[in-house]
């Protein structure tokens, strides 16, 4: 929704006397800034937030301000209870990089978030990447958003051994504990490469004639139709091992596109044991 600087300069006012204190209203002009950018985050919250609060769209811009703001907390909490259920199973599989942006980093960010002066502040700079695109988002939701994926693909990593997960990154990478690379996004290119053949996942290992066959397959492929073997492949994993799992099987065909060009290149290139490993 759009908005008149007139309509928010009054709770930017009284967000101001609450952060200085009643009795001292100055505040620098970055504080001010940061003040309205909580005012627009909370109104975008309103606004884009699914809620059985967020109905009316006739109420008055202070109303709508508040609304939003205790949706943000309300988010923030359920982030805190994700977070919580996430804990008691959660495997890094020895990557540095992911152990500690979920481990550490995330319990800083509900140390010092704050919700009611600066909830537009990620705060975090995630570092582990997930394959789901953050850049649209901010502050509390760009973390929830985050911890989705994350539980994502924890559910997906669970189904494997975790010794078998710790051997295809090993061949993706020797030094796997020290990359920064997307764990999931490797195992599911690997697994592909099993479906692709109708291969048991049992089996481990891809012989010279599977390589070949692999790449006489995808060589003749367009960018197009490798987008579309891979989803179609996707979609029997889901239905196989996933059922019932459509936020996962949404997750993992986001990153379709980038599968298929990673396939193509290797196909093309005779190089297929660089994305299909084990």
């Amino acid at each position: 929704m759009e908005y008149k600087v007139e309509e928010l300069l009054p709770i930017v006012s009284k967000l101001a006397r609450k952060y200085a204190g009643f009795e001292n209203t100055s505040i620098s002009y970055e504080k001010a800034q940061m003040l309205m950018e909580a005012v627009i985050y909370c109104l975008d919250a309103y606004g884009n937030y699914t809620s059985d609060k967020v109905s009316r769209r006739d109420i008055s811009v202070e109303e709508q301000y508040a609304i939003g703001a205790e949706l943000v907390l309300e988010r923030t909490g359920r982030i805190r209870e994700m977070f919580n259920e996430l804990s008691t199973s959660f495997e890094a599989y020895g990557v540095k990089c992911l152990e500690d942006t979920v481990r550490k980093g995330i319990p800083e960010f509900l140390k010092w978030y704050d919700a009611k002066f600066c909830p537009q502040d990620t705060l975090l700079t995630l570092d582990y990447p997930v394959l789901a695109d953050l850049s649209p988002y901010r502050g509390v939701d760009a973390i929830w958003h985050f911890l989705r994926a994350i539980s994502a693909e924890q559910r997906f990593l669970g189904r494997f051994d975790s010794a078998y997960v710790r051997a295809v990154l090993e061949r993706h990478n020797p030094q796997y504990p020290l990359m920064y690379d997307n764990i999931c996004e490797i195992l599911l290119a690997n697994t592909l490469g099993h479906l692709f053949l109708r291969k048991s996942l049992q089996e481990t290992g891809f012989s010279e004639e599977e390589y070949a066959a692999l790449c006489r397959c995808f060589s003749a492929y367009s960018a197009s139709r490798t987008e579309e073997e891979v989803k179609r492949v996707i979609g029997e994993l889901a239905r196989q091992f996933y059922p019932d799992d459509g936020e996962l099987l949404e997750y993992l065909c986001g990153d379709a596109g980038n599968l298929a060009v990673r396939i193509l290149e290797t196909a093309r290139f005779g190089t297929p044991e660089r994305i299909f490993l084990f």
